[in-house]
């Protein structure tokens, strides 16, 4: 069964390209990227905490007492 899927998969994978260039043929191409431009990312912006931490917190777990 492993081989008929692995046989099966090898089959469906396309086979890789091969392009000759000889010594006479010119390949001309273009830079895809705006001429002159830089292409700059924004600093990644640093939030604080919004989490407070509590060192103590008996006044809560009295009055969650008291309500029962």
């Amino acid at each position: 069964m492993h081989a008929l899927l692995l046989a099966v998969t090898l089959a469906m994978q396309p086979a890789p390209k091969h392009i000759d260039v000889d010594e006479d043929e010119v390949v001309e191409g273009a830079n895809k990227n705006p001429d002159g431009e830089g292409v700059f990312a924004r600093k990644k912006a640093r939030f604080g905490t919004l989490i407070k931490l509590r060192e103590d917190f008996r006044r809560e777990l009295l009055k969650s007492a008291e309500d029962r």
